[in-house]
């Protein structure tokens, strides 16, 4: 029970919360903070304001952790819970970046066992399963992209685009030199029109040259023809790149349905990098505020000594002022 009922609300407790937001990386922390509310628990109080300190002091330490990108593993591990569904390349990236992350986090409380205790109970009895990295960089590249050697299949087609456009560039740029030779093209040089490659003819001599008419130009005395032999070439360039699309699903589905089984480690790693976001949060708002790890009691007694509330506190340093504070016993 909380007495008054508006006492919350008199003590600035939900700005205090929506500036501990500001600093969350992530919707998921911020959603924590939301939640945020009055605890009475010994224990609970205890353990909540000891992982703030831990991370206060990283923070002021200047620690080498690095949080400064994850995403939404909920999301990601609920989307691949149904057979046959896949992620994208870019959510594929997501998760490779989040795990990334998550392991870097764990390799550094491994490393420093013992100093920080509570955080390093966030992640107590979570493994590195570093498998799924490698099922992913089997298929992405450092960037995020599908890597032409993803299948055999893949790169054959990739192949045989690459040779299909050389062709297509080929036969055009002769084409094109035939046609400026007999004086048939406008000015200008070849352009692309409905995302294919054109000559500019002079519309007087349309008829000269066998081809398809993508589009003409406001005056209509020029044409903007694609030759009748580069259109078919063009054409099974376009049927590999239908090909090339469905490699791709294919090999997204395969690699989804690899990273299948991990669902719920997932899940733990997204519960990991929530609640670190969290801490990560308060610790950050401490330091803004100057705020140190008060002694706790199982007792119903207060003794604040030179305290200063942190909203006061932020509002006249901004106006280069000094809060005057208080003894309250």
């Amino acid at each position: 029970m909380i007495y008054p009922e508006s006492c919350l609300e008199r003590l600035g407790f939900d700005e205090v919360k929506q500036r501990i937001s500001q600093y969350c990386l992530s919707p998921m922390g911020r959603q924590l903070v939301s939640k945020m509310q009055v605890m009475t628990k010994y224990d609970q109080i205890n353990k909540f304001l000891r992982q703030t300190k831990e991370f206060k002091s990283i923070l002021e330490n200047q620690e080498p952790l690095q949080i400064s990108a994850f995403y939404d593993l909920k999301y990601l591990a609920d989307k691949i819970r149904a057979e046959g569904s896949y992620l994208v390349e870019e959510e594929l990236f997501q998760m490779y970046t989040s795990l990334q992350t998550v392991f870097t986090v764990i390799r550094f409380f491994e490393d420093r066992q013992e100093i920080y205790p509570n955080l390093e109970a966030l992640f107590e009895h979570l493994p590195m399963e570093k498998n799924i990295l490698k099922k992913i960089e089997t298929v992405l590249d450092p960037k995020g992209k599908i890597k032409p050697n993803a299948s055999p299949a893949l790169l054959e087609i990739i192949g045989d685009i690459a040779k299909g456009e050389q062709e297509v560039r080929k036969r055009m740029d002769s084409i094109y030199k035939m046609a400026v030779g007999r004086n048939w093209v406008a000015d200008g040089s070849l352009t692309i029109r409905d995302g294919r490659m054109c000559i500019p003819l002079l519309a007087e001599n349309k008829r000269k040259l066998k081809g398809f008419i993508h589009d003409e130009s406001a005056s209509g005395q020029t044409v903007y023809m694609e030759p009748e032999e580069v259109f078919t070439l063009n054409n099974k360039l376009r049927d590999l790149e239908f090909d090339k699309r469905r490699e791709v699903i294919r090999i997204l589905i395969a690699l989804t349905n690899d990273l299948r089984p991990y669902t719920a480690l997932l899940l733990s790693y997204h519960g990991f990098l929530t609640k670190l976001d969290f801490v990560r949060a308060k610790a950050l708002f401490a330091i803004e505020v100057e705020a140190d790890m008060p002694v706790l009691l199982k007792e119903a007694k207060t003794r604040l000594i030179n305290a200063r509330h942190p909203l006061l506190l932020l509002s006249f340093r901004e106006e280069q002022r000094t809060v005057v504070p208080l003894n309250i016993h």
